[in-house]
């Protein structure tokens, strides 16, 4: 969380802020405070040689930024343009509301090591209310990012062009806050009243305090019915051992 805040957000408002107080005029110091957040994308690819659809995404999103800006020498314009590409951002994350996964459970994912992503996949077809939190949380922000787009060009056409870089950050900012407090809020909701772990690397949960499934419910994530191996081993196990 750390270097994306640190590249995308804090180091480009240097770079802009310094840039500007050097005389460099505003379309152009836009532009190069936009090369930032590009530049760790760069890096990014070059030591991972591949790229997931979430980081495809962002890849595109940022090429974008980059081609439109070349058409325009107004850096007022240049903020709507900005400020616009968030409703993209929310087209795409309500867009995968079509596809076979949405976008909260394709970010859980990537955040997953891959042995806990076949878990997670084999949890999405055993559970609807699995399937139907997570559809929850991708409208939300979905929603969330044209509410951004709508806030920044409002910012961008009514203020002056040398704050509202600032303010379209803590903006940002802001509603991304706003969206965490819900997503954990909700999250710990479904984990106490569901027993849904969302993002976890077990996403359903037993509510047998003593850790094994029970036989009704629907939500219980039974490990042994993903892991063929501990079963046969347990069937091979003799009965004064186990006790």
């Amino acid at each position: 969380m750390a270097a994306p805040f640190l590249f995308d957000v804090a180091l480009p408002l240097t770079v802009y802020y310094v840039l500007r107080s050097q005389g460099t005029g505003q379309w152009q110091a836009l532009m190069l405070s936009g090369t930032v957040p590009v530049g760790r994308v760069a890096v990014m690819l070059a030591a991972r040689r591949h790229v997931t659809g979430f980081e495809t995404f962002m890849i595109g999103m940022l090429a974008v930024r980059v081609i439109t800006s070349l058409f325009t020498g107004d850096p007022r314009v240049l903020l709507v343009k900005d400020a616009c590409l968030s409703v993209a951002a929310g087209a795409w994350i309500l867009g995968s509301l079509l596809t076979a996964r949405p976008f909260a459970f394709q970010l859980g994912q990537y955040w997953s090591a891959p042995a806990a992503q076949h878990g997670r996949d084999a949890a999405w077809h055993r559970s609807p209310a699995l399937r139907g939190a997570l559809t929850r949380l991708t409208i939300l922000w979905g929603c969330g990012q044209v509410l951004d787009c709508v806030v920044g060009v409002t910012i961008a056409t009514t203020c002056a062009v040398e704050v509202v870089p600032a303010l379209n950050r803590a903006k940002g900012l802001a509603l991304l806050g706003l969206a965490a407090i819900v997503t954990v809020v909700y999250s710990r909701h479904c984990a106490r009243r569901r027993g849904l772990s969302l993002f976890g690397t077990v996403p359903l949960r037993t509510r047998d305090p003593r850790g094994a499934p029970q036989a009704n419910d629907p939500h219980a994530y039974d490990a042994h019915a993903h892991d063929p191996h501990a079963r046969d081993t347990e069937e091979r196990t003799p009965h004064h051992d186990r006790a």
